[in-house]
């Protein structure tokens, strides 16, 4: 739809530091206590993965991560059952069931990737919210703005914070009279998925109150993305403006033309 991206190229490399982390301290246990450590460490590793992958899929309640889990799982047990085999190879085909498990899911977890199924899609938002705005501002403006007004019920807002959230399109706040939707993007989503997010103020957010108006946040962080200084009242407006295209389809039953227009980007699933 738009080939023209407005944020600045994604340079963030601290997601390799985490797998990198992991293969050196592998490295060494391996020194310290031979193969065995090096296979119980990334055990160790695997299952710790998959219970950061089940919490996700709990607040969530996204399908493809229990798959992403599972694959987690079975890498956990292949390492650890294969650690048998250095003392009796009676056990082989345990880990051999295992290694079978693990390329079944490996193969199925990354058709998800490829099909954008488990990828957060702040920057996907963010793109679009600025796809129509070509005016240049005078910079950063430290507070929400009001975008408009809906007639939406509480119901179908929450309705659509449940589908944003299950299609990682934004993590909801839910407060007793407003429902805020926070964009967001693939490799910061951890502090949400722990609970370490508990305001939101500071953060790009679209908010809809159960009267009827729109408000919308941006953060310096995120506006600092744009390679330009593009007008931030034209920005807001184009984020609520968004939203609210996305809560009228979603309630026209076209959730699914709202997966599209993303998709249609062109975004990396890394980004």
């Amino acid at each position: 739809m738009y080939t023209i991206h407005k944020l600045k190229p994604d340079r963030n490399f601290y997601g390799l530091l985490l797998p990198f982390g992991v293969l050196v301290v592998a490295a060494l246990m391996g020194i310290l206590f031979q193969l065995r450590g090096a296979y119980l460490f990334f055990s160790a590793v695997f299952m710790l993965y998959a219970v950061f992958t089940v919490l996700t899929f709990i607040r969530t309640k996204n399908p493809g991560f229990i798959v992403v889990a599972c694959f987690q799982v079975s890498v956990g047990l292949m390492t650890l059952t294969a650690t048998a085999i250095f003392s009796s190879k009676a056990y082989l085909p345990i880990p051999v069931f295992f290694a079978a498990c693990t390329l079944f899911f490996l193969i199925w977890t990354i058709m998800l990737q490829f099909n954008k199924k488990i990828k957060w899609r702040g920057r996907e938002i963010l793109e679009l919210a600025a796809a129509p705005v070509e005016e240049v501002g005078n910079g950063y403006t430290n507070r929400p703005l009001p975008v408009g007004k809906t007639e939406l019920s509480p119901q179908q807002i929450q309705e659509f914070a449940r589908f944003a959230l299950r299609n990682l399109i934004a993590v909801p706040y839910v407060g007793k009279d407003k429902v805020a939707l926070v964009p967001v993007r693939m490799g910061t989503e951890a502090p949400y998925i722990l609970g370490l997010k508990s305001d939101y103020t500071n953060l790009t957010w679209v908010a809809f109150n159960f009267d009827g108006n729109v408000t919308v946040n941006i953060s310096h962080l995120d506006y600092l993305s744009y390679r330009d200084a593009l007008s931030f009242g034209r920005l807001c407006e184009s984020l609520g403006s968004l939203f609210i295209d996305f809560i009228e389809m979603y309630q026209r039953g076209e959730g699914e033309r709202i997966i599209d227009r993303m998709d249609a980007l062109g975004i990396s699933i890394y980004s």
